[in-house]
């Protein structure tokens, strides 16, 4: 069965100054999760500046980032360096708490991901993982290229492995194309829209929108007008726990939201260049 529109929830401009164009599709009021996903950022920048440059913190969540251009250095209180090109993707299992800074190299595409931890991992030991576009698995057909970053689709799994039974995968679809995604029935899943115009079962959706996905083993996309098009498909099992959110802190109890700030505050979330202030 394919599966149709339930609803389209427009992402909201953050930042839009020339230089930074960041948009957020998650958490809306009318809509807080996709599966596991709690925030969706879209961004774009020409300069060297970017978002999350400086060391800040993250807690009872997986940090996903994938970058569709450019490239970034991160570091972080674990002690972790990294370098990301195109098409690299990375996750931080935050857990318990930590900092972190990516700084740009040259102007960016990409997308940062928040996937809200289940309850018995909010307290985990932080980590960090990367991986190499060259390692991401892809379909080509026709028209059409899918990387699989994470969970199974079209019977192939993604590397990265983040809980909450996520799915995420990034399709592109030349002008005209389309394409039908196999996904697992389960799940609960949205299309988020890069870049054109896409339609889905019968409802078209622009660039910014997501769409929230009904039951279903399948997905048709087909491209519309004369651009070429780029969807992130998101999504897994629903939400365990409460939700609350206190900045970049996601518990499920007032008592965990509350230590979360204190470690922060005393430093047990580890130190980078005298943060916390």
């Amino acid at each position: 069965m394919e599966r149709k529109l339930t609803g389209i929830v427009p992402a909201q401009t953050i930042i839009n100054d020339g230089d930074m164009h960041l948009l957020r599709a998650l958490p809306q009021t009318q809509q807080t999760a996709v599966g596991p996903f709690v925030f969706i950022d879209h961004y774009r920048h020409q300069s060297q500046r970017g978002i999350g440059d400086r060391p800040h913190p993250h807690a009872g969540i997986e940090v996903v980032s994938y970058l569709l251009e450019g490239s970034v250095e991160h570091r972080d209180s674990m002690g972790f360096r990294d370098r990301l090109a195109a098409g690299d993707a990375q996750f931080i299992r935050a857990g318990r708490g930590m900092l972190h800074a990516e700084q740009p190299l040259s102007g960016r595409h990409g997308l940062q991901l928040w996937i809200s931890l289940p309850p018995e991992l909010k307290l985990a030991e932080p980590s960090y993982t990367s991986i190499r576009a060259a390692d991401i698995p892809h379909i080509n057909d026709g028209g059409a290229r899918l990387n699989i970053i994470a969970g199974t689709v079209n019977g192939i799994r993604g590397p990265m492995a983040l809980s909450g039974g996520a799915i995420f995968a990034h399709l592109q679809l030349d002008a005209g194309a389309e394409t039908l995604l196999a996904v697992d029935a389960g799940a609960e899943l949205g299309l988020y829209v890069l870049q054109g115009q896409i339609e889905v079962g019968g409802k078209r959706l622009a660039a910014g929108d997501l769409g929230l996905l009904g039951d279903g083993t399948q997905i048709h996309i087909a491209a519309q007008g004369d651009k070429p098009v780029e969807v992130a498909l998101i999504g897994g099992l629903p939400v365990q726990g409460d939700l609350l959110f206190s900045g970049p802190f996601v518990m499920d109890t007032h008592e965990r939201l509350a230590q979360a700030q204190r470690d922060f505050a005393s430093g047990r979330m580890g130190r980078m260049e005298g943060v916390p202030f």
